[in-house]
């Protein structure tokens, strides 16, 4: 287990060094732990066989290529994402899914894999309180095409689970501000 003081450290805004290295080179696959399997995901009937991998709850770990890997997950005291250091690896109770291998997966997003990272941003989000929580709730990769891959909570309205979506299903109407790492600071979050 992890200290407050550890966790703070895997912000994404203080792993910027990690999330760098992704910009240049290809995403070449997408893996995700999760608890639930697609028969028990589809069970409450609000999504669709295509959405397992996007709306199932559970951490990311992102392969480019030269072997650099982003491994993403939720701090579940705060409101905020981490960069994990070790990678995901599957449990008797959790079992790690591989996008290029995945059944249940939107087209749209098994398009990314093969694309070139164009920039890494971190999403913070406004809150309607003070609050001395850690506010990241997203990092998104701007990859070429112009096709944006988040993975986020809250800004997709579905409480704290954590998503990978295109940014086309991510609202931006509760992000406080978005940096580009690629461009050194603050941009207009679009």
């Amino acid at each position: 287990m992890q200290t407050t003081e550890e966790l703070f450290r895997l912000l994404p805004s203080r792993r910027v060094d990690v999330l760098r290295k992704a910009i240049g080179r290809r995403l070449l696959e997408v893996e995700r732990l999760f608890l639930l399997d697609v028969s028990t995901f589809l069970e409450d009937e609000r999504f669709t066989s295509e959405d397992f991998f996007s709306y199932n709850s559970g951490p990311a770990q992102l392969h480019f290529e030269g072997g650099e890997k982003h491994i993403l997950s939720v701090w579940p005291s705060q409101l905020s994402l981490v960069v994990m250091r070790d990678e995901l690896r599957e449990t008797k109770y959790d079992k790690l899914y591989r996008l290029s291998d995945s059944e249940a997966a939107h087209p749209a997003l098994k398009d990314c894999l093969g694309r070139t990272c164009e920039d890494v941003r971190i999403w913070t989000l406004r809150e309607d309180f003070e609050s001395e929580e850690a506010t990241e709730v997203a990092v998104s990769y701007l990859l070429s095409g112009g096709v944006e891959l988040f993975y986020c909570i809250y800004l997709h309205g579905d409480l704290d689970s954590d998503y990978l979506l295109l940014g086309a299903n991510v609202s931006r109407e509760r992000v406080d501000s978005c940096v580009s790492i690629a461009q050194g600071g603050a941009i207009a979050p679009e």
